[in-house]
């Protein structure tokens, strides 16, 4: 019985280490491939691609971007100053279109009879492209280019935010409203407690893609006869034939969406943290 137990012992000692740290570094090499490598490798052969199109080398546009930035555009605008006029014209619409399709998402999601009336209008006027609002919305708001403007990223954002709301609503489970009526509770409560909670990941889903299609919107919105911003910026240059501004604007706007794309993300996974874990 002793020998048994010191042979025990022997093994449990000659036993091979943990091998959490191997495990570690192989998922923080996964990571770094993944993440990091291959996206990179992607946006080289992308480069490498659009360069043998339209014959611009990457000096050029190292050229063209300090210029921007040190220099201005041929009005003396710097590049910062474009990137904040769009962010702003971008947030502008997009507050207005989360104030506006939120609240009406929830009250046609939660009521069968605002659904039957709002419902199909909705849908008629969601296909219609934002492109196709700029003469309306240049009737609309004349001699004034910023609620234009505003108006073309609002119609982006609108409604990926509204439908998205409207679906998280309806896809409340009716026993917990059922359990919250029995309970007394009224309807501010189950709407304050139950449904918008329910909803949230739908919502935050809703506002992410909402910006980013507001964000898409940027160019042909400041296209509107304006002055600044960076689809300002594009349209300008590829008038006269500079590609290399033009790619400048266009890689900023991708920078600058996907940017904002993650801290959506990371906000979104730390209100939610009730919620599988969102991947960033």
């Amino acid at each position: 019985m002793l020998r048994r137990m010191a042979v025990s012992k022997s093994h449990q000692t000659d036993a091979p280490p943990d091998k959490k740290p191997s495990s570690v570094t192989q998922d923080t090499l996964q990571w770094i491939v993944l993440k990091i490598v291959i996206p990179l490798v992607i946006v080289l052969t992308l480069w490498q691609l659009i360069a043998g199109l339209t014959r611009i080398n990457l000096l050029d546009v190292l050229n063209a971007l300090l210029r921007l930035t040190f220099e201005g555009d041929s009005e003396g605008v710097y590049l910062s100053q474009h990137i904040i006029a769009s962010v702003n014209r971008v947030t502008l619409g997009f507050l207005i279109a989360g104030v506006t399709g939120i609240p009406l998402g929830i009250i046609i999601g939660r009521y069968r009879s605002v659904y039957s009336i709002l419902g199909p209008v909705v849908e008629a006027m969601r296909p219609i492209p934002p492109i196709a609002w700029i003469p309306l919305s240049l009737l609309m708001f004349p001699g004034n280019i910023i609620g234009a403007q505003a108006f073309i990223i609002w119609v982006g954002a609108f409604f990926p935010i509204l439908i998205n709301t409207t679906t998280g609503v309806k896809r409340t489970e009716p026993v917990h409203i059922d359990v919250a009526k029995t309970l007394g509770a009224g309807e501010r409560d189950i709407l304050g407690k139950i449904v918008v909670p329910s909803a949230s990941p739908e919502i935050f889903a809703g506002l992410r893609i909402g910006f980013g299609i507001g964000w898409m919107c940027l160019v042909a919105a400041e296209m509107l006869r304006g002055h600044d911003g960076l689809g300002y910026l594009i349209w300008t240059y590829w008038g006269v034939g500079r590609t290399a501004e033009v790619i400048i604007g266009m890689l900023l706007i991708g920078l600058i969406g996907f940017l904002i794309t993650f801290a959506f993300l990371y906000v979104e996974r730390y209100l939610l943290r009730w919620r599988q874990t969102v991947s960033v």
